[in-house]
């Protein structure tokens, strides 16, 4: 069963897994359409952020701290990886996501994000670097923010590789709103770079900075491509509630902070501007702060396929967002709800499963696997 409805509905029409009591079954979750086990495959590490798989299987995964760290396919955390400069983390800055070059077997490269600090001010950075046994080496940053600021959040920070093999980046505004409608500066925006750096060529241009691709966001920190139809996806935070689902196309502009389903304080939505909205928006409450995508394309829960799984930091749940086949959302669900705490990130591995991480001082990576 898909519970229906069209565009920001109180979140007392989202559905809510429930978890098994029976004895031995701690780790049953029960949805709506699929039952699966949570399981727990590493554990002891420090509020963790990004993640992604090497060829041979095991997982790189970040601690915002300024930690990087290899698991093994058994869960075991290697010590942390030599080569990663000092990082300071205060806040919600640190060492963000963490990508794997798709030619990895060839090259030994990945791609690193995290916020850089220079006496009071921050801004964001992301550097390649050839990963060779326990260390990182080589580090060469290949894009910065370069504007530097006080705030210590709003780094935005996910990386992904998209179809013709370039760099998508989301940068947030840095906590400084008014950026994100400026083109000049990359800040509030999606950039596309080649692995050096360099803006993608067919990026919109113009009057916008060379390496953006849409913008006109907050705090973007999660970001997906639809392996199948080449579809970029991407969730954003608003200022209080107003979190978003977008698909993001070339040259959009997603309105922060002038079009804003936001309430409280926030900016006021403003239906002028020609701005692009967001496919599904919770509106003014409930704030659900989402962090991290992904679009399941496995074989073990067929009635997910398509689907779009984001984590919810203060809903501490991960929510299933449900696609039609023209992309439109039909309803939503949480999957996991409460049962790890603040969910900042979900994958989905190279055999198909879901991988998410807790963002927890004692936080650990966590599997979906069917029953």
């Amino acid at each position: 069963m898909k519970l229906l409805f069209k565009g920001a509905l109180s979140a007392a029409l989202m559905l809510s897994a429930a978890q098994s009591l029976a004895d031995g079954q701690a780790n049953k979750i029960v949805a709506s359409q699929h039952s699966y086990n949570l399981t727990q495959i590493a554990s002891g590490l420090e509020n963790p952020w990004g993640l992604d798989w090497l060829p041979d299987g095991r997982m790189l995964v970040t601690e915002r701290p300024g930690r990087l760290r290899l698991v093994a396919e058994d869960g075991q955390l290697s010590a942390p990886l030599k080569g990663i400069p000092e990082i300071t983390s205060e806040f919600r800055d640190g060492l963000l996501d963490v990508t794997v070059s798709p030619a990895f077997e060839a090259d030994q490269t990945i791609f690193l994000a995290y916020s850089r600090k220079d006496g009071p001010l921050r801004w964001l950075e992301v550097a390649s670097a050839r990963l060779s046994g326990d260390t990182v080496e080589e580090m060469t940053v290949i894009f910065s923010s370069g504007v530097k600021v006080e705030k210590d959040q709003g780094f935005g920070s996910r990386i992904r590789f998209d179809a013709d093999g370039y760099l998508l980046i989301t940068v947030g505004d840095h906590a400084v709103a008014a950026s994100a409608q400026d083109t000049s500066n990359p800040l509030g925006s999606i950039i596309r770079i080649a692995a050096d750096g360099t803006p993608a060529p067919q990026n919109p241009g113009g009057a916008m900075t060379a390496a953006i691709y849409a913008y006109g966001f907050k705090n973007p920190q999660g970001l997906a491509i639809d392996p199948v139809s080449g579809a970029i996806w991407a969730v954003d935070h608003g200022g209080k509630g107003g979190g978003e689902i977008n698909r993001i196309d070339a040259g959009a502009n997603y309105g922060w902070p002038t079009r804003t389903f936001s309430g409280g304080d926030a900016p006021r939505a403003v239906v002028e501007g020609g701005f692009t909205d967001p496919v599904f928006t919770w509106g003014a409450a409930p704030t659900v702060a989402l962090s991290g995508l992904e679009v399941y394309t496995g074989a073990d829960f067929p009635h997910w396929r398509g689907d779009l799984f984001a984590g919810s930091l203060s809903q501490e749940a991960l929510i299933r967002i449900m696609l039609n086949d023209a992309g439109a959302v039909i309803g939503i669900e949480r999957v996991i709800d409460e049962e790890i705490g603040r969910i900042r990130e979900v994958r989905q591995g190279p055999e198909g499963r879901l991988y998410v991480l807790n963002d927890d001082p004692e936080g650990g990576i966590y599997r979906i696997d069917p029953l």
